[in-house]
């Protein structure tokens, strides 16, 4: 099954927004869909296509504490919702 984003992008089913990803859940990264310099930004940070993570806490805005490369990045809601994720191999 093929999802339309409202961006018009085409996903493979089971991907979901980082925003609504479940917490202590392992995870992949598939998409990144923000501007360039941001991007170059979290990927300096291990955040990257393919990159495994991990949602630990949720703050009380609705942003998220993400795990990634043995480090922790507090990410707001218009960030969330630009990344994509799937389950892990193993979370399945």
């Amino acid at each position: 099954m093929v999802l339309r984003l409202w961006y018009g992008c085409e996903v493979v089913s089971g991907v979901m927004s980082l925003g609504n990803a479940p917490l202590h859940t392992p995870l992949t990264l598939v998409t990144c869909l923000i501007e360039p310099g941001l991007r170059s930004r979290l990927a300096t940070l291990g955040l990257r296509t393919g990159s495994p993570l991990e949602v630990v806490l949720t703050t009380a805005g609705h942003g998220r504490v993400i795990g990634v490369a043995g480090s922790r990045i507090a990410m707001d809601v218009s960030v969330l919702r630009q990344l994509h994720v799937k389950l892990a191999s193993g979370g399945e």
